[in-house]
């Protein structure tokens, strides 16, 4: 019996050895120090309007006699322009069968009918205006609907990763995590981490949704090209079983042939 009771301690100790050596953390990234907070109350809050950079993409549609037809009399407008500033290719969030047109890296776009115009740092809303007055020139009564195909939010979590297009300049946090799929099980709601910025020196904010009173303080708009990421809830004791099932196996078999071979050994 006693060499039962020192295999047993053996086998403990063992297990206890093997499952310390083991690390249930390993797909949590995006620690956050106190130091990386760094957006203040006000710019959270404030509703920034996107500008235009160099390799965004974007459509318009130009109207004319105030709306009552969509135009292209000179038939020039259909076709995307030659230029290399310019591109067909379709995005998550781009029209069909409609041109998309990339600002490059000059800052420039090349249009149908107008030519190349600067661009880069103008609001859509700038945009709209500067392509009104353009086509102005040539059709009467002329306004101009335009919007970016490239821009969206990047979401990590529990349930993978998903990349949800930025149509609405109003998107909040909570829609984005809607469209995700919501917060399952795994999910930490009150460690939430948004990305802005550069990756290199971003700028992050934590959310905490486990209260209204929490939301409130800690609640983000978001804006084109953030990184949201949804921490996952670890469970060391069950994975650990887990992963050391085999080893439970192992113990089971031998401790289970050491009571018999004693047992023989006195018949």
């Amino acid at each position: 019996m006693e060499i039962n009771k020192s295999l047993i301690a053996f086998f403990l100790a063992f297990l206890i050895l093997v499952s310390s050596c083991k690390t249930y953390t390993s797909n949590v990234i995006l620690k956050t120090d106190s130091q990386d907070l760094n957006w203040s109350a006000a710019y959270e809050k404030t509703l920034v309007a996107y500008s235009l950079r160099p390799g965004d993409k974007f459509q318009f549609t130009l109207y004319t006699n105030l709306g009552e037809a969509i135009i292209d009399p000179s038939g020039k407008l259909v076709p995307a322009a030659t230029s290399g500033s310019s591109s067909t290719t379709s995005t998550n969030t781009a029209v069909a069968g409609k041109p998309v047109y990339e600002v490059s890296e000059a800052g420039t776009c090349f249009f149908p009918v107008i030519g190349k115009l600067t661009i880069s740092g103008l609001k859509i809303s700038e945009l709209d205006s500067l392509l009104s007055v353009k086509y102005e020139e040539l059709y009467n009564e002329v306004y101009v609907v335009s919007k970016v195909t490239n821009k969206r939010i990047v979401v990590l979590g529990s349930q993978g990763g998903k990349i949800i297009p930025f149509e609405n300049s109003n998107l909040n946090l909570l829609e984005v995590i809607a469209t995700y799929g919501g917060l399952d099980n795994k999910a930490k709601g009150y460690n939430i981490r948004v990305l802005r910025g550069d990756l290199k020196n971003p700028e992050v904010q934590v959310v905490n949704l486990k209260t209204i009173g929490d939301m409130k303080s800690s609640i983000v708009r978001l804006q084109p090209d953030d990184i949201v990421y949804i921490e996952t809830v670890r469970k060391p004791f069950s994975e650990g079983l887990q992963d050391n099932m085999m080893i439970f196996q192992v113990v089971n078999i031998i401790f289970t042939l050491t009571i018999l071979v004693e047992r023989l050994a006195t018949i």
